[in-house]
């Protein structure tokens, strides 16, 4: 058995065996091939598509490539995911605010890094002075979930196939593809010994599943091969058109998830905290209804204990306690990157807002340095846009309706452009649409 026949054996679009995975991922671990031709194998599985088996398979080897975490046998280990989408940093406020809800809960998210168009989860958090995703090993990692209840980290250790597979997907064109999306994220919360998990699924021109239909499919496969690893999943199929909450921007990310933190987010990322929030406790059958656990999340938030539990976390991962006060209590931008300039983009003419094109306003915030472009490049964590204006809103001609921050010399004119054009005005307006899409979970 050789890569070489196992990548044209998929090129020929012929179902590869248990064997031959397990033998391209132990390949891709140990580093025995070259990064052409994991390069190559990613391409062929893109190409022609995973089946079930292959996606099980797959799952399963990059889950088994490296340690995993077991946690006290009393605790319940819950997580959510997201497939991602302009401006969510959902992750952030949500981790210590479900811990500070349920202190039976350990929250062990293994996060990773931006692809595409701007940074991730730890991009964001690495924003924070002191803040490093991956400092800790697997005993630390247990020692802070066992006795502080949750942490938001990036590990090398757990999938560590994942770790390699992650990176050149991100520079090889292969991130928007089922099968590689679903093993990833699956084999890496397996590893973190995750028994609850909450899909949050983006359907939306901001995001890799454009319509319900395609989301609908990946959702069912999700839930199944999670259920074939002993996790029990449920998919909230939730709009992705304009970005999440008024920032977009790792450090920008940073100010605003502790705004919601302190009960004043925007009214979307707010809901969607909420609803995922929700839907674990009731999952775990903490509280009676969905509900119930929404206005269970909502106390957290408006009683101080989110916002005092995120801050002891950061103190958990090496953050300085006076950092982390400053950073919650004090003055946040002071102690954040913040851009050199920044620009006031303007309405062009006047109506209601009907539509923010989030994807172009990420390849403009990518293109100035908040996202990567090769897997190794280093982000600018201080560019971004703030959003003044949401769906729905009357405009005026002249009113300023986003401000980009940046910090280039001679700023590129056509983004400024591109910003504009990004805001789509139209003179009657639209009824509210809802975030939530629809829930899928085994039953279904």
């Amino acid at each position: 058995m050789n890569i070489i026949s196992i990548i044209k054996k998929k090129c020929q679009k012929n179902e590869l065996t248990e064997e031959e995975i397990n033998f391209f991922v132990k390949c891709t671990v140990d580093g025995c091939i070259d990064q052409c031709q994991i390069g190559a194998m990613l391409m062929a599985l893109y190409l022609n598509e995973l089946t079930n088996a292959e996606i099980s398979n797959m799952t399963m080897a990059m889950a088994n490539s490296g340690t995993t975490l077991k946690f006290r046998p009393s605790a319940i280990i819950v997580d959510k995911h997201s497939t991602g989408g302009v401006g969510d940093k959902v992750s952030i406020p949500l981790v210590p605010a479900l811990s500070a809800v349920q202190e039976d809960f350990i929250i062990p998210m293994v996060s990773g890094r931006g692809l595409e168009f701007t940074g991730g989860t730890l991009d964001k958090l690495e924003s924070i002075p002191g803040f490093s995703a991956f400092s800790f090993d697997d005993q630390q990692l247990l020692d802070i979930g066992n006795n502080f209840g949750c942490f938001i980290v990036g590990s090398d250790d757990l999938s560590p196939a994942d770790s390699v597979l992650y990176k050149a997907r991100d520079v090889t064109a292969t991130v928007d593809n089922a099968g590689l999306i679903i093993a990833s994220i699956i084999s890496k919360k397996a590893a973190a010994g995750i028994r609850y998990l909450i899909l949050d699924l983006k359907v939306g021109t901001a995001s890799f599943f454009q319509s319900i239909d395609e989301a609908k499919t990946f959702g069912k496969q999700f839930v199944l091969v999670a259920k074939l690893m002993g996790i029990e999943c449920r998919v909230l199929m939730t709009r992705m058109s304009a970005p999440i909450g008024n920032y977009v921007g790792n450090s920008l990310e940073i100010l605003e998830s502790i705004n919601c933190l302190k009960g004043k987010g925007p009214s979307d990322l707010q809901t969607l905290l909420e609803l995922i929030g929700g839907h674990l406790l009731q999952m775990t059958h903490k509280v009676s209804s969905v509900n119930e656990g929404r206005k269970r999340m909502v106390e957290s938030l408006t009683n101080g204990t989110a916002l005092e539990k995120f801050k002891q976390m950061l103190v958990e991962l090496s953050v300085n306690e006076s950092i982390a006060h400053e950073l919650c209590y004090g003055n946040t931008t002071a102690v954040l990157p913040m851009a050199k300039y920044k620009i006031e983009i303007k309405s062009l003419t006047s109506g209601y807002v009907n539509n923010i094109n989030g994807m172009t306003i990420a390849k403009v915030c990518n293109k100035l340095g908040a996202g990567r472009q090769f897997s190794n490049q280093a982000i600018d964590p201080a560019v971004g846009i703030r959003l003044l204006v949401k769906k729905g809103n009357y405009v005026e001609i002249d009113t300023v309706s986003m401000i980009l921050y940046h910090n280039e010399t001679d700023l590129n004119e056509s983004y400024l452009i591109l910003l504009q054009q990004s805001i789509e005005l139209v003179n009657e307006i639209k009824e509210p649409e809802d975030i939530l899409l629809g829930v899928i979970d085994y039953s279904l």
